[in-house]
């Protein structure tokens, strides 16, 4: 089995795997602070469209998909802002149509083929060095914008009307969080897929909302988490020969019910 490190693909696929598990906590922390952990599981859904766009243009899939998911963050983020009642409705409506449309579009290209599987769960052969220069830039700018803003962010995600209130720049901190997060699910998609991207972002969050004793304690146990279980699954994936998006997914769910589970039998 150790053999599988002689291999280019597997290595490339183990270093996205890890940027990815870094970058999705640093995100979903934040959105599932602000009741907004749907926006990831929609916004993969709609790369189906920036995907098959590229191919039909014959323009980076990449870059497009990039483009497409913060026009279509931002819109959402507008929506919301006017009709806030209806955020969880405003999100299902933007993922069924991105997806309606990606289907669409799918119809009517010839690039996808066999590539559609890797597109929708991931895989480890996909993964090129583009890949992880992508990641590389979307983890960097995350970062800088969490250590920088830090105090702004913790704010606006647990209470928005009182950051509005002591002069935090609540409108503009939140339309270039939320590019970023669709910039995050744009380079989580090589490894996760389409279909299970959201679970990545959400699932080492409440994971660490169930262990870390502050906001602090809780980006670090996720992040870490995140780490971790893309690591076994990652491994988990080429053992069994399984896309490593499901892979994940599964250790992390299993993860959170022991979790669960524990604290309850603990009190």
């Amino acid at each position: 089995m150790l053999d599988m490190w002689q291999y280019g693909f597997f290595w490339r696929g183990i270093i996205a795997g890890l940027l990815v598990g870094f970058l999705c906590p640093l995100v979903g922390v934040f959105l599932v602070a602000r009741r907004y952990s749907f926006l990831p599981d929609a916004l993969a859904h709609v790369s189906l469209t920036g995907i098959a766009l590229g191919l039909i243009l014959h323009f980076s899939p990449d870059i497009v998909t990039v483009m497409v998911l913060v026009a279509a963050a931002w819109l959402t983020e507008w929506l919301r802002n006017k009709a806030s009642v209806y955020a969880d409705a405003l999100l299902a409506v933007v993922m069924a149509v991105g997806l309606a449309l990606g289907v669409i579009l799918i119809s009517k290209s010839r690039g996808f083929g066999a590539d559609l599987s890797s597109y929708l769960f991931g895989s480890l052969l996909t993964v090129r060095l583009q890949d992880l220069k992508t990641i590389t830039v979307a983890l960097v700018l995350v970062l800088g914008m969490v250590a920088v803003f830090y105090r702004g962010l913790l704010a606006v995600a647990l209470d928005e009307e009182y950051a509005q209130a002591v002069g935090i720049p609540v409108r503009h901190l939140s339309l270039v969080f939320i590019a970023l997060s669709a910039l995050t699910v744009a380079a989580a998609i090589k490894v996760a897929g389409v279909l299970l991207t959201g679970a990545l972002v959400v699932i080492p969050s409440l994971l660490g909302a169930f262990l870390g004793r502050s906001f602090a304690g809780t980006l670090k146990v996720a992040v870490g988490t995140g780490v971790l279980l893309s690591l076994l699954g990652m491994h988990l994936a080429y053992w069994g020969d399984l896309p490593p998006g499901p892979a994940i997914i599964l250790l992390g769910a299993g993860m959170l019910v022991l979790v669960i589970l524990g604290r309850r039998f603990a009190m």
